[in-house]
């Protein structure tokens, strides 16, 4: 099967999606850019980047965190997003994931209602439990559930995003999920699901299983998959490290990714092989996924900024 890409305008938005089928039906996947810590004034130029490169959206994760020195690191993704949409015209932006435990959900709807209004309408909110791991290392509490603490906020945030802030309502919810049982609930409870680390067999069946779920609650969940787009050894790096965390080790052995190997091999794309890079994008767009985030790591400025661009060549 052979994808290609078209350029579309929707919403205001023009983006560099790739058309083709999944299962007998035509379907197309954006492209999306994801950063994370980027200084204020770098967030701004990505987004005019974006726009002029056609990518849909710039998805900013939250990743505040103490440093093995007890300092704190992680630029704020809500500012950042707010000086980006103050300059440019129709790209999107969302905080994704918001580590939404570790602050109050009135706060994190307030926030997002802001950055809705301000955007007109370009604005999404990703929330997400964080891991343990981070918790600890701020010394904030981490929830005993995190599928229930997950549905509540579900449930409280679209709400409030439909009928509760008297501004900036509107505002699309997704939830970080990994599990089975997390893409279940985000799939039927929230707008859609932001996944990471899938390859294209398993993102197939996680976007087959989020469908069901949201069409069994009157929904049809939006897909958003972060692909990390770095040389070789950044990426086995970050491999590593996500690997040593235990929700990412068991998110690596369900898709039968054993080793750091595995996971660049099936989950990455490389910075170092953009012919390869594009034809690997063919197989998340057959797989169903909506928007896929190619996500530098490890690149400076110039960097990522041609391999960026050349992805949509």
């Amino acid at each position: 099967m052979e994808f290609r890409f078209v350029q579309t305008r929707s919403d205001n938005r023009i983006s560099h999606r790739f058309s083709g089928e999944h299962r007998s039906k035509v379907g197309v996947m954006e492209l999306g850019i994801c950063m994370r810590d980027l200084p204020v004034a770098q967030v701004v130029k990505l987004g005019k980047f974006a726009e002029d490169h056609g990518y849909s959206s710039i998805y900013l994760p939250e990743t505040g965190n103490r440093t093995p020195e007890g300092g704190l690191a992680g630029r704020s993704p809500w500012i950042s997003l707010a000086a980006m949409f103050a300059e440019t015209e129709h790209v999107g932006g969302a905080v994704g994931v918001a580590a939404a435990p570790f602050r109050s959900l009135p706060h994190l709807a307030l926030s997002a209602a802001t950055l809705q209004e301000q955007s007109e309408g370009r604005f999404s909110l990703g929330i997400g439990v964080s891991h343990r791991e981070a918790a600890d290392r701020l010394g904030v509490p981490f929830p005993t559930s995190p599928l229930r603490w997950t549905e509540v906020a579900c449930d409280e945030l679209m709400g409030q995003a439909r009928f509760g802030v008297t501004f900036g309502q509107g505002f699309p919810v997704l939830v970080g999920a990994l599990g089975p049982k997390m893409v279940e609930l985000g799939a039927a409870r929230s707008d859609g699901l932001v996944l990471n680390w899938l390859t294209p067999q398993h993102a197939q069946e996680t976007v087959d299983l989020a469908k069901n779920a949201g069409q069994a609650n009157g929904r049809t969940p939006y897909t958003v998959l972060y692909v990390r787009l770095s040389p070789y050894e950044a990426l086995h790096t970050d491999a590593v490290n996500y690997d040593a965390m235990a929700n990412y080790h068991h998110h690596f052995v369900r898709q039968g990714l054993m080793t750091p190997e595995d996971v660049v091999a099936g989950t990455c794309l490389r910075s170092d092989d953009l012919g390869h890079a594009k034809e690997q994008l063919n197989a998340w767009a057959e797989a169903g996924i909506d928007l896929v985030c190619a996500y530098p790591h490890g690149l400076e400025q110039a960097e990522y900024e041609a391999a960026l661009a050349a992805l949509t060549a």
